[in-house]
């Protein structure tokens, strides 16, 4: 299929980190130095939890 990419196993692993202020980010786990001392340079490659779309129904 055209466009279908499969990601490779430890690309597939995934963890939630936190910030200094208390901030909530989910990131790769290889994108990572350390995860219990993330720093910005590791968040550039991060999702921060407040810009998923979540569905809340009706």
């Amino acid at each position: 299929m055209k466009g279908d990419h499969k990601m490779a196993e430890h690309e597939q692993r995934f963890v939630w980190v936190k910030d200094k202020a208390g901030n909530e980010y989910v990131c790769r786990v290889m994108d990572l130095k350390d995860p219990k001392k993330v720093n910005e340079e590791d968040l550039k490659n991060c999702m921060d939890d407040a810009s998923r779309a979540i569905p809340i129904g009706d």
